[in-house]
């Protein structure tokens, strides 16, 4: 009920705000909206500096060892772009039935993420007991047999570092495998570095 209250007066508020963040849109209907994030709201917007740059890590393009993901993951995983992630903030992760799930490492994102994601480092599907506790915080149940009852499972969106990452592709295979619904999986596949690109607001943790 709360939740439901406090959506209601961040939507007042961006009909009394609107016109500040319309110079960089995000759709032509969309300039910017709230998503939670440990509890407290955050505005999503992009940087209204039309002359902005990208700096720093994300500004790279090129990583060793590294090559480009597929669009098409051929596992009936869907692969979504910013707008489609950005709805499932507000449509599914504001009233937790869903979860966007940050795969990078822990350091990369204590330092900065996309606001409302959870951190589940890709390194943990290696560690079956740890997964055992993910899945069944997602909503699946564990049956005598070992195997998984997928029925509540939470949609995810999953991302990583960008185009060229594959620790999302990763964590997806490992999650198909122990029984994850493939159509309750979104990818991401810009990741961190295409967020960043195109200067929506970021957090620290």
């Amino acid at each position: 009920m709360k939740l439901r209250l406090l959506l209601t007066a961040l939507g007042a508020v961006t009909l009394l705000q609107a016109g500040q963040y319309d110079k960089v849109k995000i759709t032509p209907d969309m300039s910017y909206l709230y998503v939670y994030h440990k509890g407290k709201a955050v505005k999503v917007h992009r940087i209204q500096d039309t002359k902005h740059k990208l700096t720093g890590e994300y500004a790279k393009t090129y990583r060793p060892g590294q090559y480009i993901q597929p669009i098409n993951l051929k596992n009936g995983v869907v692969t979504i772009g910013e707008v489609e992630v950005l709805q499932f903030m507000k449509e599914k992760v504001n009233i937790q039935k869903g979860m966007l799930i940050d795969v990078r490492d822990k350091e990369h994102y204590k330092n900065e993420s996309i606001p409302s994601a959870v951190n589940i480092p890709s390194k943990i599907r290696k560690n079956d007991a740890a997964m055992n506790k993910i899945l069944t915080s997602l909503g699946m149940k564990q049956r005598s047999d070992g195997t998984w009852n997928a029925y509540d499972a939470m949609e995810l969106v999953i991302y990583c570092d960008g185009l060229w990452c594959e620790k999302s592709t990763e964590m997806i295979g490992n999650l198909l495998e122990r029984g994850y619904p493939s159509d309750k999986i979104s990818y991401y596949r810009g990741g961190f570095q295409m967020w960043k690109m195109l200067g929506f607001t970021t957090v620290r943790n």
